[in-house]
Order: C-alpha cells, then structure tokens, then sequence
C-alpha cells in the first residue's frame, strides 16, 4: 500500500469515526480514507466498551478496501499497533518504556494510553472494507476505567499536535501494512511484537468471553497471534480473551 495522497474527512462531532467508516462508503469511492472527529458522543472500543473521547485528543479510523482472506484480518491488530507505538515512540523524548497489551492496546507505566477496534463493515457492493479505529490520550485521559488510564502530555510532559500525530501515524501504517504483504510476512511482525510485549513471561489475569477469569503465565503467542496462556499445569491457547486488572482510580 503505497498511496500518499490519502483523503482526510475531519468532523467537528460524531457518534464514532467507525460509524462514519460505514456511512462513508455511500458516498466515497477512493480508498484508503481517515475519518477525524474533534469530538465523539459515542466512541467505544472492544466489545462494545464505551471509550472516553476528550476533545484535544486523537480519535481516528483508517478505511480500506481490501482482499485479505478473512483469517489474516485479525493480524492488523499487530501490524496496527505497532504503527501506533512507533509513532508514540517518536514524541518519547525521555525513553519511557512503551509496550504492547495484548491484542490491542498501548502501555506507558502500567496505563492505558491508546487502544485499536478493527471492524469489517458491510457494503452493498461485493467490494470489501475494514475500518481500524485508533484512540490516543494526547493530552487527557479518563479517571475511572476499567483499566488504569494515562496521557501521553502526562508521560511525555509535551502538548502533540494531532495534525502531526496523524501524519506520523499514516506514514508508519502504510509502512508497516507493506511489511505485512497481506500476511506473508506475519512472522516478522509478531517477533517485532514480541519484543514490545506487555506482561509476557509474567503472571497475568485474563478474562475470557464467557465472563470467566482465569490466572496464568503469559508464555507466547502462536504463529497466528494467539495467546499461550500456562495455567493448571498445560498450555492453552486465546484469541478472544483480554488482559485485565481490577478496576483503579488514577
């Protein structure tokens, strides 16, 4: 994915960027696209989960027609995650550690600072398109979450221009979806994964979609991205779960 000219529709307010990334495709033909919002009234994240979307911070979704067989799309969770944390990396004029939650989160001194929600969307034509939703706390950050929270301006002690955010952002994504090749090169993307890896090797909560929680050793990933989770004396494998902690207020 080479294209450098990329379409920018920035939105004083919206429910989502991801509810946008459907509607637009009524009335867009020319992809990839970004979907900005100054604002959002109802930004989520996985599972539905409402995410706190404070003016002055980053809330975006990258739209794109594609042709990826439908078991790689979950490996854009990695490759977009580590667009984001290279970008973050780039206002780190301190060396803060930065790592990657497993599936889809950035971490900055055991706080959440930037989470990913990618979304298959429907279309009335046989095309098909992906809308990878990013939320960054630039600046703010919520003080109740069911994980702890923190901000990049909080860590970094800078104020980030979203404009400039965004331009590194879309650089990186680009750069790493080529690296990719529509999952030829997935075992380089999770060993440079791997090396950013929140908790692995370490003793983790994990809450599954059942609604049960479970203890374990983070082990590895497979060669797919899963979770390998050592626990009761075996190993098993996760690919729906999430790393959790108890709630804090921060």
């Amino acid at each position: 994915m080479n294209k450098t000219n990329i379409d920018i529709i920035i939105l004083d307010e919206i429910d989502s960027t991801n509810n946008e990334a459907q509607r637009v495709l009524d009335y867009k033909s020319n992809f990839p696209l970004w979907i900005i919002a100054n604002e959002q009234t109802s930004g989520r994240g996985r599972k539905n989960r409402y995410w706190v979307s404070q003016k002055g911070n980053f809330m975006g979704t990258f739209v794109l027609e594609h042709k990826i067989e439908k078991q790689y799309i979950p490996h854009l969770s990695f490759v977009t995650s580590l667009a984001l944390r290279e970008t973050i990396e780039s206002f780190n004029k301190d060396d803060k550690e930065i790592f990657l939650k497993w599936p889809n989160d950035i971490i900055i001194k055991d706080s959440k600072c930037a989470g990913i929600l990618i979304e298959s969307l429907k279309s009335n034509s046989d095309k098909e398109y992906l809308a990878i939703g990013i939320g960054v706390n630039l600046i703010k950050h919520p003080s109740k979450s069911s994980f702890k929270a923190t901000s990049l301006k909080k860590e970094f002690n800078t104020n980030i221009c979203r404009d400039e955010f965004l331009n590194k952002l879309n650089n990186n994504l680009l750069a790493k979806i080529n690296i990719w090749k529509m999952g030829e090169n997935f075992s380089q993307i999770l060993d440079d994964w791997k090396r950013f890896a929140y908790k692995i090797n370490e003793n983790i909560s994990m809450l599954l979609p059942t609604g049960e929680k479970i203890d374990g050793k983070f082990y590895d990933l497979n060669d797919q991205g899963g979770l390998i989770l050592s626990y009761n004396g075996e190993n098993s494998v996760f690919y729906a779960a999430e790393i959790i902690e108890e709630l804090k207020l921060v």
